[in-house]
């Protein structure tokens, strides 16, 4: 089960919730995206896989999902950046 961190509209940590339940009833949570340009100003994007429950198939950024608890916005960017496309970069 992934948990979710739950927020305020300052990003005040309010506890957590499985993911899928707080997406569903869109309860405000922490998130973030990652946008990843070449030298030549160019965007890398990726396709959402098909079966994703939500926007499948449609051209999204490089990366986006959610920290875990007790790790950084940083840190999670740069796990997700490896397990989604395969290397790291300065975030």
């Amino acid at each position: 089960m992934e948990r979710v961190i739950l927020v305020d509209e300052s990003d005040r940590p309010q506890g957590l919730m499985e993911k899928m339940e707080a997406h569903e009833k869109a309860v405000l949570h922490r998130a973030f995206s990652v946008f990843v340009f070449d030298s030549e100003g160019r965007m890398l994007l990726q396709r959402r896989a098909l079966e994703k429950y939500h926007s499948g198939g449609l051209w999204t950024n490089s990366c986006c999902s959610h920290p875990r608890e007790n790790e950084t916005t940083e840190e999670a960017a740069h796990r997700r950046l490896k397990e989604e496309m395969g290397f790291d970069c300065n975030i």
